[in-house]
């Protein structure tokens, strides 16, 4: 039996593909559980996608995959795998994380920038082995596969496509005395990911959550103190006035496109 499923929540067949490509190229054995998500949109969260398909899990490691990752030599997946046995049952491993205290990001992640077609790394590089971390990034990171067995996702506060990682961060280390760690195998990361109003709104639930743990929680994309005062100014000005002007924003979008027709959307575009 294989040692280590990925699995990998989906909306993009021709990205999840190219995904698909590089494992099939490494050197080492795997399972795998796509979750078709493109068409009937079966799934409103990746917390509620994949709490559906843990109990499908046999291997003893479960991964957790972005579908714009690549795995650009035959052997990362094999490297992964190996600092996941250096891990302890209720720890997490990922490939890029940050501390509470510091203000660059661990991470062994190489992004590509379609705009200039340009591959850049952002943070400081691992070396051999593996960091400890705080949190860690969603795009490529898992575990013992009875620990997320045993403690699923948060589906409540993480209700979208984002933060269910550093959720299950947060709760390993604050309940089950777990720790979190970066690898340092060195994967392409498609996309460095969007803010938008579901990630305020959950990133606000989540610091309520955890604040009396944690006096200040840092993840790769957003750092906030939880103290009662700061929790509010976030609360004003991203949850109401940046979710309500990225709202409206979309909500034009929408009413333009049913309005105009082809012709008149080419036309207005070189007015």
């Amino acid at each position: 039996m294989n040692d280590v499923t990925v699995i990998c929540c989906y909306n993009n067949e021709k990205v999840y593909g190219e995904f698909v490509k590089t494992l099939e190229a490494q050197t080492c054995k795997y399972d795998l559980i796509g979750i078709n998500n493109v068409g009937n949109k079966t799934f409103k969260s990746c917390a509620n996608a994949y709490n559906s398909v843990i109990n499908q899990v046999k291997t003893k490691y479960v991964i957790y995959s972005h579908q714009d990752i690549l795995l650009n030599k035959p052997d990362m997946l094999e490297k992964f795998v190996a600092d996941m046995r250096t891990i302890q049952p209720d720890d997490i491993i990922g490939v890029a994380g940050m501390r509470f205290y510091c203000q660059h990001a661990f991470m062994s992640i190489i992004h590509y920038d379609k705009s200039c077609d340009v591959f850049f790394h952002v943070g400081v590089i691992l070396n051999e082995g593996v960091t400890e971390s705080d949190t860690l990034d969603e795009c490529f990171f898992g575990g013992y596969t009875e620990h997320f067995r045993l403690y699923p996702f948060d589906e409540v506060i993480c209700n979208n496509w984002h933060l269910y990682a550093v959720e299950a961060c947060l709760r390993t280390k604050s309940k089950l005395g777990g720790k979190c760690w970066v690898s340092n195998s060195r994967l392409i990361h498609l996309s460095r990911g969007s803010y938008s109003p579901s990630f305020y709104w959950g990133f606000y639930r989540l610091c309520r959550k955890y604040a009396k743990q944690f006096p200040l929680i840092r993840t790769t994309c957003v750092t906030l103190k939880t103290d009662k005062f700061t929790l509010f100014r976030y609360f004003l000005d991203k949850c109401i006035r940046k979710s309500t002007k990225l709202y409206l924003i979309q909500f034009l979008s929408r009413i333009k496109n049913k309005f105009l027709t082809p012709q008149t959307r080419t036309q207005t575009r070189f007015m």
